[in-house]
């Protein structure tokens, strides 16, 4: 479904996917789990649209199970932080969930693909990464936070790398000039994004 003009939403078996309309070309954000292939190509073939990049927010098997998939049909460009692909990759024995895929394009901080910037977010994994559509106000978070009855919420510290610098990553939004927020668990939280985000960094005891 359209969420916001031109950006759309694939509810996925676990986590949410994005497809972003620019004027150059389309970009998937994440791929879903290995069950999630079939309903993300039939959203892009119903919608009659077509993805040139696929951005890999961090390689969780709900993120990239079902990306060798959907790079496979689409032919589009995997992008992923440097300090990410070695793990889509499958160099690492520690995330072995899924198959793994060759990396395009590698980004770091303040990369731009399609317009769209990179902002480097670690803590939950090392290279989880954010896109941010400053014509939209809108950044794309994976699973920097997430949302439940209305608030936004830090990812639960058991399942990040290391919670604090995760912790560090979110407050370092706040710098951005964004309306919406759009994680990959939960619903959007759209028009108040930054704001609810401003509220959780607030809530951080001190360190």
């Amino acid at each position: 479904m359209e969420v916001l003009r031109g950006v759309h939403l694939v509810r996925g078996e676990v986590s949410n996917i994005y497809v972003i309309e620019t004027s150059s070309g389309n970009i998937l954000v994440d791929a879903g789990t290995p069950n999630d292939p079939e309903r993300i190509l039939l959203y892009l073939r119903s919608s009659g649209l077509k993805v040139e990049f696929i951005f890999v927010t961090h390689a969780h098997w709900d993120h990239v199970g079902g990306l060798k998939a959907v790079k496979e049909v689409t032919g589009a460009s995997v992008v992923a932080h440097v300090d990410e692909a070695p793990y889509i990759r499958g160099e690492s024995s520690t995330r072995r969930r899924f198959e793994p895929v060759n990396v395009d394009i590698l980004v770091k901080d303040g990369d731009s693909i399609l317009g769209l910037t990179v902002i480097h977010t670690p803590g939950h994994t090392p290279g989880s990464s954010c896109l941010f559509d400053s014509g939209r106000r809108t950044i794309f978070v994976g699973d920097l936070v997430y949302e439940e009855g209305g608030e936004v919420r830090e990812m639960l510290h058991q399942y990040s790398r290391d919670p604090y610098m995760n912790r560090e990553s979110i407050a370092k939004l706040i710098a951005y000039d964004f309306d919406h927020l759009l994680p990959s668990h939960g619903n959007p939280v759209l028009g108040k994004g930054r704001e609810m985000l401003k509220l959780l960094v607030e809530s951080f005891h001190p360190m």
